[in-house]
């Protein structure tokens, strides 16, 4: 789009080349032959062989294992919050679990009170083995930088997968250790020390094999979404199959498989193993040819009864593990990087568009637009920004109180002139602009900020200004297009209708060259959709779209390559011809871009002004006034003359040849001239009036709810992953019921009968619920940052997104439902009465309703996806608990 301003010839006679043209020119010109020659000849002779190496490693396996591992020690004490609340939440739920099975209401003489056993035993085994689902969540963080390092030749999979099982050994040891000393004496299992070492062990090797499924199902799953999915759909088999929700006994001859394959088999016969074989379970108990109620609870449950299976299925737990972790390795050596995919602007269409005339909405030769807006300046005069002492200082000997970031700032923003704000790492640009756009919540200002010489109201400045942050938050399963929409739809006046509104769209789209984007997706920073620069241009047009005065960008070229860079700057310098007053803050740009800029705001370390005017040609002016000071270096003969006087500013200079730059400039004739045009334009000009809006937001309520159900509509209904994952789950786990449980609600003979149909009812309501709850957090988490961003531009109120992100959950919460039920019903056996069916919908509904919201609250909650999953595994649990299944309500 911007080849055309690189053609030295006549300009009517400009046609588009495509790089299937340059591809072309360049293959038939002498550069590839030359190449090839030298490739084929034989003049290397005298070069030395040991050039080439077979070595695939720069370092050898024993230090790629050293440099892995003390990298995942040092990530395990910077995520230790995350350890931390696991560790508590481990403890919660043995203090929970404790109380409802306290020993002073368990017998131990009947087989009704071996069942109360079996469920407290029964719920151990599940704990352990949902708190390794935040494995999923860990591994999923790890795997973009492992991807890039394989890539690289840097990390192979078994160093990685060592490191982080090794690492997991004491966290194991501790949770499982804290849960069987919480519990064990306290629930009153047999009192015998070494069966309580024997229970750990087994709780140990579950905890094993679980952290060790739900790494390979995050390798072979490589996203949240669908790692999430596959968590839980293994997580709902192996509960089926684990011999609890329906015995061995009642499951069908050719679905013997599943129970003998699921770890929970293990784990639940281990445990009932080393509890009722105990000596205090040998009383007389005559059923099914079992001698003792020990026995015949096992018999009962078709669990094992023999002492030497215990070891076995130790052995077997330890050997999942294994095995699952050998495949994680594999799955980290072999599974390829999720595709990255970038938008490319067809060459066709870009023709055209290139030949295409611009009409309608806007004029190039005066610059009018669709949206006429109010030229303002912007005027601050003595800010001083103060935080609180940060408590890691005063340790140190800091005797302060506040610490003062910004110091006595002065500066004026006009109209159509582009104002970079400069300095070294630690200078205060980034909290200049952020008090100066009212983001600043915390702190202590003072000075005053006025906007055409009135004093700046917060409520009204949103109104009439843009703020692009330094990282491109947007929604990525919404077009370029959509998300212009959504920002004008909420950013422009009531009384703008929607045609003005999309012309207005059309004409910021070419002002920052998305006119040939228009329907591209945006996607995922650095994974799919737009490129880094066509992100950078979608932020600056979603500020635009609101048809602001006054635009604050935070460096709106770092991350960029220079022609990146480029593309971007003079989409900025389109944005300020059109005579709106915009600020940005950069950070060592090239010489090109630093050119680009007509003035410089030049900060020191510790929030000072050190230079505020123009640069004049060739930053002549500005290079005039720093080589005026004795003891400055003077720039060299093609020097960048940002990084000049970015390496002259630093502290260290000033030490050396010993001036404070701060003091000079406040002493500068430039300092004079700066404080008589803030004193100037700090007044209203003559017959102006204050900006005024209605209170509140540019939308009513019933706006901006219909605003933001429509983004969620598009971005739901593209979000494909998302779809195609929670449908083929249900279809699934729906067949899985059907067949598990296939015809037991026909016939009711027995008290097993009752308590495998309780188990199909349990089953669904909390098991897809659960896994609606998963799979919805990573979108939830996903599209949270951008609610962020555009609660603070003042776009809607909180609630109304809210219920649109509620309300469009309805309509794929029914679909899912009515799938499950179609299936699962018939199948199942269940009374086939139009009423039943609608009850049974139902309460579906409600349960997938009630799942999903909480899904949603825990994000909320919670700082980050980790947490939320963690939180959601706690309430889940003591929802199981409490549920009336696995011990009665009475």
């Amino acid at each position: 789009m911007d080849q055309k301003q690189y053609w030295i010839g006549d300009e009517n006679k400009y046609q588009y080349r495509s790089i299937e043209k340059f591809a072309e020119s360049f293959h038939s010109s002498y550069l590839p032959r030359t190449a090839k020659d030298d490739l084929c000849g034989t003049n290397n002779t005298g070069k030395r062989k040991e050039i080439i190496t077979s070595a695939t490693r720069r370092i050898s396996r024993w230090n790629i294992f050293k440099a892995c591992f003390s990298r995942e020690v040092l990530l395990l004490k910077r995520n230790s919050p995350l350890h931390i609340f696991k560790t508590v939440q481990i403890t919660v739920m043995a203090l929970v679990i404790s109380t409802v099975f306290l020993r002073t209401n368990m017998n131990h003489k009947t087989v009704l009170d071996a069942n109360k056993y079996m469920g407290s035993l029964f719920m151990a085994v599940v704990i352990v083995n949902f708190n390794g689902m935040t494995e999923i969540g860990m591994t999923i963080k790890r795997l973009p930088t492992f991807y890039k390092q394989r890539e690289l030749l840097a990390l192979p999979g078994w160093a990685l997968l060592s490191s982080v099982f090794l690492i997991s050994l004491p966290m194991s040891l501790l949770e499982t250790g804290l849960w069987t000393s919480l519990t064990y004496y306290v629930i009153g299992y047999a009192p015998s020390f070494l069966r309580f070492i024997q229970q750990f062990l087994v709780l140990f090797a579950m905890h094993q094999m679980s952290m060790g499924l739900y790494r390979f199902l995050a390798a072979i799953g490589r996203t949240q979404v669908m790692a999430n999915m596959l968590g839980t759909a293994a997580l709902i088999a192996i509960y089926i199959f684990g011999g609890f929700v329906i015995s061995k006994n009642n499951l069908q001859p050719w679905l013997q498989w599943g129970y003998w394959t699921s770890p929970f088999t293990y784990a639940q016969n281990a445990v009932a193993l080393n509890e009722f074989l105990d000596e205090r379970w040998a009383s007389e108990f005559y059923y099914a040819n079992a001698k003792t109620v020990g026995e015949a609870i096992l018999k009962i449950r078709g669990l094992l009864t023999e002492w030497h299976w215990y070891w076995i299925c130790v052995g077997i737990l330890f050997g999942f593990s294994l095995v699952l972790n050998i495949l994680t390795i594999f799955a980290l050596e072999f599974m390829n990087s999720p595709h990255k995919h970038q938008v490319n602007i067809d060459s066709t269409k870009t023709k055209t568009e290139c030949k295409k005339q611009k009409v309608g909405t806007r004029n190039a030769s005066t610059g009018q637009v669709a949206l006429p807006f109010q030229p303002l300046s912007l005027v601050f005069d003595h800010i001083n920004y103060f935080v609180d002492m940060p408590k890691e200082m005063m340790k140190y000997g800091v005797t302060e109180k506040k610490l003062q970031l910004l110091q006595d700032v002065s500066g004026v923003f006009r109209p159509g002139v582009l104002t970079a704000l400069m300095g070294i790492t630690g200078a205060g640009k980034t909290t200049l602009l952020d008090v100066l756009a009212g983001r600043k919540t915390g702190g202590y200002i003072e000075g005053t900020i006025r906007i055409a010489g009135y004093p700046k109201k917060q409520d009204t400045f949103s109104r009439i200004s843009g703020y692009c942050e330094q990282s491109d938050i947007h929604s990525p399963n919404l077009t370029v297009h959509e998300s212009l929409q959504f920002s004008a739809w909420l950013r422009l006046p009531s009384n703008v209708n929607s045609r003005q509104r999309d012309m207005f769209i059309d004409e910021v789209m070419d002002l920052v060259e998305l006119t040939g984007l228009k329907n591209a997706m945006v996607g995922i920073a650095g994974a799919t959709g737009l490129s880094a620069e066509q992100r950078k241009r979608l932020t600056i047009a979603v500020e635009l779209v609101a048809s602001p005065s006054i635009i604050f960008m935070d460096e709106p070229t770092t991350g960029l390559d220079a022609r990146a860079a480029a593309i971007v700057m003079r989409t900025v310098r389109k944005t300020v011809d059109t005579g709106r007053t915009v600020v940005c803050t950069i950070h060592q740009p090239s010489i090109g871009i630093f050119e680009s800029f007509d003035e410089l705001l030049l900060m020191k370390r510790g929030g000072q002004i050190i230079y505020s005017g123009s640069l004049g040609p060739l930053s002549s002016n500005m290079i005039k006034y720093f080589e005026a000071i004795p003891g400055v270096p003077r720039i060299k003969e093609g020097q960048n003359p940002a990084a000049w006087v970015l390496d002259i500013s630093s502290h260290i200079t000033e030490y050396v040849i010993g001036v404070d730059y701060a003091e000079i400039y406040r002493s500068s004739s430039l300092y004079r001239e700066n404080m008589l045009l803030i004193e100037e334009l700090g007044q209203p000009a003559p017959n102006t009036v204050d900006l005024h809006f209605p209170p509140g937001y540019w939308q009513n309520f019933r706006a901006q709810c219909m605003a933001c159900l429509w983004k969620q509509r598009c971005a739901y209904w593209k979000n494909s992953e998302h779809n195609v994952v929670r449908f083929l789950n249900t279809f699934a786990v729906s067949i899985m019921f059907g067949i598990v449980f296939w015809k037991i609600g026909s016939t009711i003979k027995r008290e097993q009968d009752v308590f495998n149909i309780l188990g199909v009812v349990y089953g669904s309501a909390l098991f897809l619920g659960f896994m609606n709850c998963s799979i919805l957090q990573p979108v939830v988490a996903m599209e949270r940052v951008v609610l962020y961003r555009e609660k603070a531009a003042g776009m809607y109120c909180t609630l109304a997104y809210a219920i649109a992100q509620m309300a469009i959950e309805l309509p794929y919460m029914l679909v899912q439902v009515l799938i499950f039920a179609s299936i699962v019903y018939p199948m199942i056996g269940f009374e086939m009465t139009a009423v039943k069916f609608f009850w049974f919908v139902l309460y579906m509904v409600l349960s997938f309703m009630y799942y999903t919201l909480y899904g949603m609250m825990t994000v909320a909650l919670t700082p980050n996806l980790e947490i939320a999953a963690g939180l959601s595994f706690l309430i889940f649990i003591f929802w199981n608990v409490f549920s009336g299944f696995i011990i009665g309500r009475s």
